[in-house]
């Protein structure tokens, strides 16, 4: 805790109360800021930081306590260098709606977690990324992130996550006779900040479990063994192509939900 009064005399004084959080997802520190003349907003504060630690038990914070000359965030800057890259927000909504967004995980995150667990093309990413997201709408009747799936020629693809890694492949998902794609490799090193981020998120457990899940079940198939799995007659794939006729259609969640409990 960084707590500690200027030497300046004659000065009011002014009491910082900040609680703060490393945002891995965007690689910054934010600061839940107020300032007050006196100690008496400290009990308000502290029932503010209460609900959110309450709310948030996966998220690490840490409550400081500054006093100086000023009502300025600089002053506390000025004050101890340890602040000067964290970025404040004054009103408790703002903040809130940081810790939810580092909160919500993400079809990045799903992919960097398989890829950090094995090495495959980005063609079998994909139809691994489509198996998980069936099987966690399966087990919790939700869907895992935002993203949506959309159906191409070779299956389901989240088109964001083919983005990030086509890069990896020498021909568009859409197009190779032949799986010929170049192997995604990450090091331990990003293989430990990957985990790291899903161990900051209250759904930590519940995503872990179903990709352990996912990959026991269908790491062993190839790239093209997976794409003929979803092609398969009554999967969502195959209706919301009509068969393979009507490609780059989305694949709504009610629609693998209503695939979910008939299977």
């Amino acid at each position: 805790m960084a707590d500690g009064i200027t030497k300046k005399e004659g000065f009011a004084m002014y009491e910082h109360l900040i609680l703060l959080h490393s945002d891995y997802s965007e690689g910054k520190r934010i600061a839940f800021h107020q300032v007050h003349k006196s100690v008496l907003g400290l009990k308000d504060f502290k029932e503010l930081t209460d609900k959110l630690k309450a709310f948030y038990p996966e998220l690490s914070f840490g409550f400081h306590h500054v006093k100086t000359d000023a009502k300025t965030w600089e002053s506390v800057v000025e004050y101890d260098k340890f602040f000067q890259e964290v970025f404040p927000v004054n009103k408790f909504e703002t903040f809130t709606r940081f810790l939810a967004d580092e909160d919500e995980i993400t079809s990045f995150d799903i992919a960097n977690l398989i890829t950090s667990k094995l090495e495959c093309t980005h063609l079998k990413l994909q139809k691994l990324l489509y198996f998980f997201y069936v099987s966690y709408v399966k087990k919790y009747a939700e869907a895992p992130f935002k993203e949506k799936l959309v159906a191409w020629q070779h299956g389901p693809v989240v088109e964001e996550v083919y983005d990030m890694y086509k890069k990896y492949g020498r021909s568009s998902i859409n197009e190779p006779a032949e799986d010929n794609d170049v192997l995604i490799y990450k090091d331990d090193e990003f293989k430990l900040s990957v985990y790291s981020r899903f161990l900051q998120t209250s759904s930590c457990g519940k995503y872990l479990d179903v990709l352990d899940e996912t990959l026991d079940k269908y790491e062993s198939y190839n790239a093209w063994s997976l794409v003929n799995l979803t092609h398969q007659p009554g999967t969502p794939w195959d209706i919301v192509t009509e068969g393979g006729r009507r490609l780059n259609k989305i694949i709504d969640e009610d629609l693998i939900k209503e695939f979910t409990m008939k299977h």
